[in-house]
Formats: C-alpha cells, structure tokens, sequence
C-alpha cells in the first residue's frame, strides 16, 4: 500500500484496470477449461454411445441374417433336395429351392449371394459366387455355429469387392436315423451394408463415418476410402483402437477421432471416425465467444478508464494549477474561483474550495481592519490619556499646595483642615502615581478619601453604604474609573436634596467573568429630557468625546470612553433615574483584565 501511495493517480488506475482484465481473463480461462472438460466428456460419452448403438444395430442385424439362413436350413424342401435320389423330383425341388433362395435374399437388403452345397457335388447358387466359397467349405465345424470370415478382392461379380461370408452346416431335422446329421452347407455371400444398415443415420447425425476392420487387420468399407484405409490398418495394427480410448488421424486434410471395438463373434472390429471439428464445434464456438466477450469488455473498460480519467485526473490538474497560480501570488484568479467538472465529490470539492479562498480573503481582509481598529485604538487611548491629564488642574502643583495647608492647619490646630487637606492630598497623589490597573479594594479606598472630604461638607445629610464581594475586590480596573460617578451622585443628586440621602455602592463579579460596578443615590434624579440627553451622549464615539467633539461633559463621557476603549464596545456605563427619586448606574468591566494579588493597602493611609 505504501508503494501504490507514491504512484500517481493515472498509474494507480492503470494498475487496477490490468488487475481486473487479467482477474477477468482468468476467470474466462478457467470457465473455457471447466466448459472443455464438460465438452470433452460429453463428446466422449456421445462417440461411445454411438459405438453402442452401432454394435447394437450389426448384432440385430446379424440376427436377422441368422434367422434367414436357419429357416432356409430348416426348409423341409432344402433337406429334401439336398438327399433327393430321383433326378425328377430333385429338378422340381430345385425349382422351389430356387425360388426360396431368391425370394430371401430380397427381404435384407445387402445380402448378395446365397450358396447351398450338399454331399455327392449337389449345390445351387443364385448368384454365381460358388468358386469364392470353396476355401471355407473345410473350415465350418458340426457345432451348427454360424461362421462369419472377411474377404477381400471378390472381384467385379458383385456391386463391392469387400464382403463378408456367413456359412452354416444343415442338420437334417426329419426323424430317423440321419436326424441331426450334417447333410449339406449354407453360405450368405453379404457386403457390410448388410450388418451395418441403419448406421448411415446414426453416422449422418454424428457426421462420422463406420468402418469394419478383419481379422487380417484390413478395412472392410465401401466407397472411396483411399488414404483412410492405412491410417486405420496402422493404427489397429498398434492395437490403439481396441483399448477403448480415442485417437486422433489425419485423412483429406481433416482431423478424426477414431474409436473401435472388437466384436468376436463377427471376428471382426467396429471402427467409428468422427471430425474433429465436428465435436469441438460447440468449444469453438464457445471459445470465440469469449474472445468476443474479453474484447468488448476491453473496450469498455478502456471507455471506462477515460471517463475516470477525465472526471478525475483532469480536474485535479486544474486544481494544482489553479492552487500554484494563487501560491504565486496572483490574487486576481480569487476573485472568479475555479469552476470544476467531473463527478459530484469534485464539483463539491470545487465549491468548498472556493468557499475556503474566499474565507481566507475575507478573514485576511478583517485581519487588516482589525489591525488598523487596534492602531486606532492605540491612538484613542493615548489621547483618552492625554485628554484625561488635561483635565486637571497641574496635580503636582495642588499635592504641594495642600500638603502646605495642611502643615499650616497642624501648626494652627485646625484639626478638619488639617483632614481634609491629607485626604485631598491621598486621592491626588493616587492619581499622578503608580500604574493605569489598580485593584478595586484601592479603587474603593479613595472613593472613601474622597466621601471623608464630602462628609466635612455636607456633614449627616447622607450617608453611604458599601458593599463589594470578595471576589469582586482583587479585580483590576482602571484607576479613577469610579470616583467621576459618585462625584456626579452627590453633586447632582445628594446636594439638591432637603432631606438625608444615600449613597450605595455595590461590587459585583458574574459568572461570566464580568465585574458588574452600581453606584445608587435616592437623589433629585434627572428629568426624562435630561436622561434622554445623557443616553444620547454616551452613545457618541469615544473619539470625539475625547476630542472635546461631543456635547457631553468631562465625567461620565470621560469614563464611558476609557472602558469601551479598554475593554470593547459591549462594556461601559448604563444610567437609570426617575426625577424626585434618584438615579441608578451601572459600570461593566470585563474581570479577566487580571487579578491583584500584591498588597491592598489603601494609598495614603
């Protein structure tokens, strides 16, 4: 698998296509082999059956031969005339014999001669083949077993020079003493049409050709077998045609498959020859078949392959060129995409990759306003310092000032004075030193530096109630984030009030990590057109309230400012407030600016 992961694609379908054709050519390889095989046997079992049926037919037709010559054997006019002392009734029983013989040889077809030959040269032949009987008138025995032999070259007297001669003894069947005694001999002179009749259909179904082979190991056959006739001599004289097994030979320019079988009654063997090509006929067939088949599939799979290819490889291509354009920094090609054809997953492909371009433009495109947005919050921010440093009056020249005041207090016993002035002194030197984050407990202990001078002033007419969790007093925010408001809760809201008022502060961190900061006074609250005018101001930029721009004042623009700059658009203040009962604000920081875990003494104590 490692090796096929390093070939490309094109070669890796080049691979699999030649694993499936040679996977199918196996496949029709073994089912052609397993198809010849089956073709084979059945061709075997067909040359065997039709070996069969051609024994069975010479064998009926031996019988009928046989039962012919019995009953001319047996005729009670033969007898007679073969032992008949008076000439006249010899002369008239060779009429009748006569007339027997010739009607007999008709009801077989290819029976050619009939001899009857008796003791004391009495004989009768109908059709003049006495002289071929003469050699084997010795060689019949007295077992009335009927004798077959083979001769060849009988000459021009009959339609075939090949021919078979059955002889048989007649046994007198009349009672008395000569009862059973051999008185004369029968011979058929017959071709081979004359065993082998019928055969010519069986052949013909077959297209093959029957044959008889003698005892002297020569082709008894008629036709024209010139050629054939040695093939099958040399082949029985090798004894290959008795062995049951089929062989191949060669004769007017054909292949056979010859097979034989001996017969020992006619002392004589069956042969049947059948072409080749004639049993293979099917297997050709089959065999062009399949070549057909492996061919067109080829062709399919080749139109396979090069539909694969161009829905695959060549999109791919397309791709790596269009991915290389981009690489080289041609971010026009961006803009248009790339448009992909081939199957679905590459036209899905194709999309999401656009898709992924044009993200990475518009993530790169919001990385270079965010960039910008963080310079130009830089600048806010300095100038947020700048603006808030001139808002004050010259700090180090108002610490100087009030720590001599208060010295001059000391020295004159103005004890309130003397308070005042040190408290004065604490918030002013908070303000100039140290670091922009404090922790809230810091925070808080110069809103208290600052509610201590108030208290000087406006003596019991409120009072103030402070409540901050623990968690809430680590927290860092900005310094003198806190004093503006409460400054404004006490100037506008507890001053103007006949009565006592309060004053709440509340320290609060939520679950999700924001520090929630409630300064609450029970004040003269605002009027719905003031609020209104409020709300409007802090939802001006922090730019042009820094800028001096706005039309808001210097306190809660100021702080509403420094905490969306700080912390982002989502922090900053909130203001509630009813006229005649007080108003409410609500300052949002984000808790995860850090953690003080250094000492929380309060500056200036």
């Amino acid at each position: 698998m490692a090796l096929l992961r390093k070939l490309t694609i094109r070669s890796q379908l080049t691979l699999i296509a030649l694993a499936l054709a040679l996977i199918v050519l196996i496949i029709l390889s073994a089912s052609y082999l397993q198809m010849a095989k089956i073709i084979q046997s059945n061709n075997n079992k067909a040359t065997s059956d039709l070996i069969l049926q051609m024994k069975q037919t010479i064998y009926a037709n031996k019988d009928v031969l046989e039962r012919l010559m019995t009953n001319i054997a047996f005729n009670a006019d033969v007898q007679s005339f073969l032992l008949e002392e008076d000439k006249v009734q010899r002369f008239l029983l060779s009429k009748r014999v006569e007339s027997l013989l010739v009607n007999t040889r008709t009801l077989k077809e290819g029976i050619l001669d009939i001899l009857l030959l008796g003791h004391e040269g009495r004989w009768m032949d109908i059709g003049g083949g006495r002289r071929l009987t003469t050699p084997y008138q010795g060689r019949l025995t007295d077992e009335g077993a009927f004798q077959y032999y083979t001769v060849q070259d009988a000459g021009d007297q009959y339609s075939t020079t090949s021919l078979f001669l059955i002889g048989v003894n007649i046994k007198y069947a009349q009672p008395g003493e000569r009862f059973n005694a051999s008185i004369g001999t029968l011979f058929f002179v017959v071709s081979p049409k004359a065993l082998m009749g019928g055969i010519s259909s069986i052949s013909q179904e077959m297209n093959s050709q029957a044959f008889f082979m003698d005892q002297e190991d020569r082709v008894i056959a008629s036709g024209d077998t010139a050629g054939l006739e040695k093939e099958l001599e040399e082949l029985y004289t090798q004894r290959a045609l008795t062995n049951h097994d089929e062989q191949e030979l060669q004769w007017d320019g054909r292949t056979y498959m010859a097979k034989g079988e001996y017969l020992p009654e006619l002392k004589s063997s069956i042969v049947s020859i059948i072409p080749k090509d004639v049993l293979m006929r099917d297997l050709n067939f089959i065999r062009i078949f399949f070549s057909i088949i492996f061919v067109l599939g080829g062709i399919v799979m080749l139109v396979l392959f090069a539909i694969l290819t161009n829905n695959i490889l060549l999109p791919l291509k397309k791709l790596m060129m269009y991915m290389n354009t981009i690489k080289h920094g041609n971010l026009d090609k961006l803009k248009h995409g790339i448009d992909l054809d081939g199957y679905v997953e590459i036209t899905v492909m194709a999309n999401e990759f656009n898709k992924m371009m044009n993200q990475i433009d518009m993530l790169t495109k919001e990385l270079l306003d965010a960039n910008t947005a963080l310079l130009g919050a830089e600048l806010e921010r300095k100038q947020a310092e700048l603006s808030y440093l001139r808002s004050q009056i010259n700090p180090h020249f108002l610490y100087n000032t009030l720590e001599m005041i208060k010295g001059m207090a000391a020295v004159k016993g103005a004890q309130e004075i003397r308070a005042s002035a040190a408290a004065l002194a604490s918030i002013f030197r908070y303000s100039i030193k140290g670091d922009g984050m404090v922790p809230l407990q810091t925070e808080l202990s110069i809103i208290e530096s600052y509610l201590h001078i108030q208290r000087l002033r406006f003596g019991s007419r409120f009072h103030v109630e402070l409540d901050a969790e623990e968690a809430a007093l680590d927290c860092l925010v900005p310094k003198m984030i806190l004093q503006p408001i409460v400054e404004n809760a006490v100037y506008h809201g507890l001053e103007l009030k006949e009565k006592q008022g309060l004053l709440r502060i509340q320290a609060v961190k939520s679950t999700a990590d924001d520090l929630i900061l409630i300064v609450e006074d029970d004040g003269v609250g605002m009027e719905p057109d003031r609020l209104e005018w409020l709300k409007s101001m802090l939802l001006e930029s922090p730019q042009d309230l820094l800028s001096g721009k706005g039309k808001g004042s210097i306190g809660f623009a100021n702080v509403n400012a420094r905490i969306k700059l700080m912390y982002g658009s989502k922090y900053g203040l909130a203001v509630r407030s009813v006229a005649g009962k007080g108003t409410w604000v609500q300052l949002t920081l984000s808790a995860k600016a850090g953690v003080h875990h250094e000492d929380k003494s309060i500056a200036g104590r």
